[in-house]
């Protein structure tokens, strides 16, 4: 698949909580023109109403996002954790997820965020693509690693 977002990765995010996590990421799509000075705020704000948490075999993640409105241009950030950060489970808000990765998403249109969502899916149901990302620990072997795996 081949996806029209940019790809930004971040390694050794230390934050406390989901919230510092995303404005972490945030003002990296920012910072690099990809997404508006209201987009951290309506992250926050839909991840309290519509949790992105999942737990998936092997890593649990979350992909945080929000509508196309604060979106400059189409990008991906993933940001690898240094310690799990609590989510609310996508479906089961009452279901705790302790995300070790960020694919917080910047998608202008709904066709894209579903093309996107299925890529990053298309991911976590490959143990070895899970086992790489686990273990990677520079930015450049992060990149690389999603970018041979489609996103």
């Amino acid at each position: 698949m081949n996806l029209n977002n940019d790809l930004l990765v971040i390694t050794d995010v230390d934050v406390d909580n989901y919230t510092e996590a995303i404005r972490l990421v945030g003002k990296k799509l920012f910072d690099n023109g990809y997404v508006k000075d209201s987009y951290v705020d309506a992250v926050i704000e839909r991840e309290a109403s519509f949790p992105t948490g999942l737990k998936l075999d092997g890593i649990e993640i979350a992909m945080p996002h929000v509508s196309g409105v604060h979106v400059i241009k189409p990008a991906v950030c993933v940001a690898k954790l240094l310690k799990p950060v609590l989510f609310s489970h996508m479906g089961e808000p009452e279901t705790k997820v302790y995300a070790e990765l960020l694919f917080m998403m910047a998608i202008k249109n709904s066709d894209e965020q579903i093309d996107t969502l299925k890529a990053v899916m298309n991911i976590f149901t490959n143990k070895d693509v899970i086992v790489k990302l686990k273990n990677c620990t520079t930015e450049e072997e992060l990149y690389k690693i999603l970018k041979e795996s489609g996103l």
